[in-house]
């Protein structure tokens, strides 16, 4: 589902991401785990088309798509959420949701007044779709609710909803229990399960180990930039190497 070859990134001088590769398979949870600037969030912005490679290279779904813009990746299925949710804080939890799928006839302001009948039925099933995906998310019950009112927890899960209003074969998740209440933590790792039981692919940034260690198929880590060593949660958590870059001592 998801090839990174030897990827680089530096700023100003300073290598963020260092000849780093891995792959991700399809209908997996895939955990990317590191300590704090091993470059997890730098390598998310190059998959998803944010930032632009410096050296190597990216594929989705074995298509090359290193010089792709954002939105050319999200249109070929991948989709992603943000440490700091981005929700339209002036517009309801449905409102955000049904903005998002693309090529909306309504976007056109002539289609607004000579085509009426073709905007309506497009709403009618982006709400319907919407409603679909709060009931997914348990959240039916916020359709009305400003965005703005929303908890830190409530907010991670409405972005995922927008991510999967998209329709994406590929999620990339960063750090979605960050700042989350157990409870809501607990449904997040619920629905990720779910996503993949649908046949998805999920790709997270995460600093929750337990999330990482009950969800995850595979982890990949990171250090310095570099791909470190990836393997079951199992094999991740006795890793020496994994546990000296994390303690910042060598053990036995």
């Amino acid at each position: 589902m998801l090839k990174v070859k030897s990827v680089v990134k530096e700023f100003s001088g300073f290598r963020a991401v260092d000849e780093c590769s891995f792959e991700v398979e399809k209908n997996t949870i895939t955990g990317l785990i590191g300590p704090n600037g091993a470059g997890k969030t730098t390598m998310f912005n190059l998959i998803a088309g944010s930032l632009k490679l410096d050296q190597g290279e990216v594929y989705f779904s074995e298509q090359k798509v290193n010089n792709f813009a954002p939105h050319q990746i999200a249109r070929l299925g991948l989709a992603r959420t943000f440490q700091i949710p981005k929700t339209l804080r002036k517009m309801t939890v449905l409102e955000n949701l049904m903005l998002v799928p693309s090529g909306q006839s309504g976007e056109n302001i002539w289609n607004s007044w000579f085509r009426g009948a073709k905007v309506e039925n497009e709403e009618k099933v982006n709400a319907a779709k919407a409603y679909e995906t709060l009931e997914f998310l348990e959240m039916e019950h916020l359709a009305d609710e400003m965005a703005v009112n929303l908890s830190g927890g409530q907010k991670k899960l409405l972005e995922l909803g927008r991510a999967l209003m998209a329709e994406p074969e590929l999620i990339l998740l960063d750090e979605p229990g960050a700042g989350v209440n157990p409870t809501l933590l607990n449904k997040i790792a619920e629905n990720i399960l779910k996503l993949k039981e649908r046949g998805k692919t999920i790709l997270l940034i995460e600093h929750n180990m337990d999330l990482i260690m009950n969800i995850c198929d595979r982890v990949i880590v990171m250090n310095d930039g570099k791909h470190l060593v990836e393997g079951t949660p199992a094999e991740i958590k006795t890793n020496p190497q994994v546990l000296e870059a994390y303690l910042g001592e060598k053990t036995a």
